[in-house]
């Protein structure tokens, strides 16, 4: 499952983050253990060549080495595709291949041994909370297609889990008081964070207020140790 989202560095610069989420399950592959990447110099990513080169060299090295795709950073105009593969042997090859039959491109190659998988889990694959703007962006396309008017107001609800049932009691207790309302409790009896909470806000579902509602939320239930696992909502 390819899914992407947008961060911001230390210097405050947008860049995209393209990512397998489905090889999280397999992490770390000790049958692949050679990380290997390609860096090609692009406008955009976005770009129709680009992404016919991007998917023959996913293609190809699949088929001749067995190699997956990761992800890719897409940032300061170049695109940095990450592999993990059991060799590296016949990469330069086979991105040389590739490249010839497409148009050129500056790029930059290399392989190193990656056996933990830490390029995957620490700079590709999404934190928590980007995990929570993925799954907004796609509730948000969902209600797009129903043609919804995303600046009407209508009942939204978060859900929270906590894993003592006291620091449930104080941020549900706060959240009320700042115009929540309760909904039910729940537990997750096969989880670290035992006690959930469904709250729910008459508020509009803009993309702006999406993140401003979901970060701040996001933060607060970090006080309290808890997990925050999203949003949902119904057509207005």
């Amino acid at each position: 499952m390819i899914e992407y989202y947008e961060q911001a560095d230390e210097e405050g610069q947008n860049y995209r983050t393209e990512v397998d989420l489905s090889l999280v399950d397999e992490v770390p592959d000790l049958e692949k253990s050679w990380l290997l990447w390609l860096f090609v110099k692009v406008a955009s990513s976005e770009d129709v060549e680009f992404i016919g080169f991007r998917d023959d060299l996913i293609v190809t090295l699949d088929a001749q080495v067995e190699a997956v795709y990761a992800g890719t950073i897409v940032k300061d105009g170049w695109c940095e595709l990450y592999f993990y593969a059991s060799t590296s042997k016949k990469f330069e090859n086979i991105t040389s291949d590739v490249m010839a039959r497409h148009s050129k491109y500056a790029y930059e190659r290399g392989s190193s041994r990656d056996t933990k998988w830490e390029m995957y889990q620490e700079r590709l694959y999404p934190e928590p909370f980007d995990l929570i703007s993925i799954q907004s962006r796609h509730t948000l396309e969902a209600l797009l297609e129903e043609e919804d008017d995303l600046s009407v107001p209508r009942e939204v609800e978060h859900y929270f889990f906590f894993q003592t049932p006291t620091a449930l009691q104080r941020f549900e207790a706060s959240m009320i008081s700042d115009g929540f309302s309760l909904k039910e409790h729940i537990n997750d009896d096969e989880s670290d964070y035992v006690y959930g909470v469904t709250l729910t806000k008459m508020e509009s579902v803009t993309p702006e207020q999406v993140n401003e509602t979901t970060s701040t939320l996001y933060e607060l239930v970090m006080q309290e140790h808890g997990h925050y696992e999203g949003w949902s909502t119904v057509l207005s």
